[in-house]
């Protein structure tokens, strides 16, 4: 995979194909069967990506507050996420095993969850007294595991 410009913060492997975010604002994807190199440019730090459980969309989490669903392949944007604080940390993001449902920290302590279709808050929870820096979503659905900058890790 091509160097980034600066620091790489998510990288994920799955079947042949590698994808991986920078704070250099670019989401590439390298697929090992092909040897070819796929790069989308966000232009604004990325600091976590997620894929959809059907493998087709990338969940990217943008330091302008913003958290980007983009089509793998194609790269194009296909909804936006706002409403949470996302500045000056690395913050993780997550998608329901249904992906029905976005999830992501937010730098104020709070944790949102999206509907994916409609791009709207359907859940806020006052999770924590510091940033909500790291989240998983049980494989299951239905409990969502939190971690902060405040030390605490709580289930919900």
């Amino acid at each position: 995979m091509a160097p980034f410009r600066d620091s790489v913060t998510r990288a994920i492997a799955r079947a042949a194909e590698i994808l991986a975010c920078s704070v250099d604002g670019t989401v590439r994807r390298f697929d090992v069967r092909m040897g070819a190199l796929y790069t989308d440019e966000l232009h604004v730090p990325v600091t976590h990506l997620a894929l959809s459980n059907d493998g087709n969309c990338v969940l990217a989490n943008c330091m302008d507050s913003t958290l980007r669903l983009l089509d793998k392949e194609s790269g194009e944007l296909l909804a936006s996420y706002r409403g949470h604080v996302h500045e000056s940390i690395k913050l993780d993001c997550a998608l329901t095993p249904s992906d029905e449902f976005v999830v992501g920290g937010s730098e104020d302590g709070n944790v949102f969850v999206w509907d994916l279709v409609e791009e709207t808050v359907v859940q806020k929870l006052a999770a924590h007294a510091g940033a909500v820096c790291s989240l998983a979503v049980h494989p299951e659905g239905g409990r969502l595991l939190t971690a902060s900058t405040d030390g605490a890790v709580a289930v919900w």
